[in-house]
């Protein structure tokens, strides 16, 4: 295995420690990658690899062994042809592709509101409407902000993006786990059982290959009453997660551990902000079922953009030759650009698994590039029409994966 401050591209082990002192994207936002074959992830996040491998050259340590690569970089073709013709379409019509002014006007929106809304229940105390609408606007924060400005499409500027990233930590959450579980392992895997957490689990089974179990059966009914749940999952556990660096079955690499302290920090301020203070103020039950309103209305919100973005009818669980379609087949699309104003652009999930460092705002203007690109090259492109549409689907989809497997499947 390689040291924490190497990395693997091609087959070659670089000196991350060193080149993340010049990185442009600044060196934050390299720690989680430290100790890993990131190939994947290189071709991923970067539209002009050939250029950006030449400032590579410096930092080269030596040639990879075979047990130290990855597997999945080995199986997937990166940067095939037809992926960089669409990269040079979408670089033809997205002149600027980070955040632009209404990007910001929302963002401080959002926030402003949530600040607004933490204020008054100290100050006027608690009820249940506010409670649901807090809990909107904390889903908001995650979708809207946080996730564009973790995958590095704010600014070019990094501290910038650094900066909008806490955003997760402010709802309870930990930029740093986010862009562990989301970055490294979700986007660069889609749909992998084993190597996508997202996929890989045993309360739903999500895989033909996950092994089915009885409760399976009812897992069409029981996840949406899962999903209100996630945030106290999320608010505790991974206190666990950032004090022993490790997340979703994998290792944080020790370059992060300064944000893992400051992960911590941030979380204990959480902790007396959102939980503390109000029963400190109002301490009856009234206040508890405010709090988990709060919590149960954005944990539905977030979470039911994530199930049904990559579990409907015609899902892909096939590990394609060329990584760019395995993003296309997996993922879907809803609707259009008003839903995604109020969903960060996540109803664009096909356009922003193809271009993760791409800003939001600009997903309707790739939709239809993306779409012509794909019926050019036989490449099944999933859109409902509505979220309704994508969330019956959804229920069709684990309602059959519920179902047990016969012998010859």
């Amino acid at each position: 295995m390689i040291n924490d401050n190497e990395i693997i591209i091609d087959g070659i082990v670089y000196d991350l420690t060193r080149f993340a002192k010049v990185h442009p994207g600044g060196n934050m936002a390299l720690n989680i990658f430290g100790g890993n074959d990131v190939t994947v992830h290189y071709y991923m996040l970067h539209n002009h690899s050939v250029i950006h491998k030449k400032a590579l050259e410096p930092y080269i340590l030596r040639e990879a062994q075979k047990n130290e690569l990855d597997n999945n970089y080995k199986e997937y073709e990166m940067n095939s042809l037809i992926y960089r013709d669409l990269k040079n379409r979408i670089k033809k019509e997205i002149k600027y592709p980070y955040a632009t002014m209404e990007w910001y006007i929302k963002a401080v929106s959002i926030l402003t509101l949530e600040f607004y809304i933490e204020y008054d229940n100290i100050i006027h105390g608690f009820n249940y409407s506010k409670s649901i609408f807090h809990g909107i606007i904390m889903a908001m924060i995650g979708l809207c902000i946080q996730h564009d400005a973790n995958h590095g499409a704010i600014s070019k500027t990094p501290w910038i993006n650094y900066a909008w990233g806490f955003t997760q930590d402010w709802i309870g959450g930990s930029s740093l786990l986010w862009k562990h579980h989301h970055v490294l392992l979700h986007h660069a895997y889609t749909n992998n059982e084993g190597d996508d957490p997202d996929t890989t689990g045993t309360i739903i089974r999500l895989h033909k290959m996950t092994k089915w179990e009885l409760r399976h059966r009812f897992q069409a009914i029981y996840i949406w009453f899962l999903l209100p749940l996630l945030p106290i999952s999320w608010h505790f556990k991974e206190i666990y997660d950032l004090i022993y660096m490790h997340h979703s079955g994998y290792k944080i690499s020790s370059l992060a551990r300064n944000e893992a302290n400051i992960a911590l920090i941030l979380r204990v301020i959480f902790l007396i902000r959102f939980y503390a203070l109000p029963l400190y103020y109002y301490p009856c039950f009234h206040t508890i079922n405010c709090i988990f309103i709060s919590l149960f209305i954005g944990g539905f919100y977030l979470g039911i953009n994530f199930i049904i973005s990559h579990n409907f009818e015609g899902v892909s669980y096939e590990r394609k030759k060329d990584w760019a379609i395995q993003q296309v087949e997996t993922s879907s699309t809803v609707g259009g650009r008003i839903l995604g104003y109020f969903h960060g652009g996540l109803n664009y999930q096909i356009e922003h698994h193809l271009f993760p460092r791409i800003s939001h705002v600009n997903y309707h203007k790739m939709k239809k590039i993306i779409n012509i690109w794909c019926k050019e090259n036989g490449i099944r492109y999933t859109y409902y029409n509505n979220l309704l549409d994508n969330i019956v689907s959804c229920y069709r989809q684990l309602r059959y994966m519920g179902t047990k497997p016969s012998i010859n499947t």
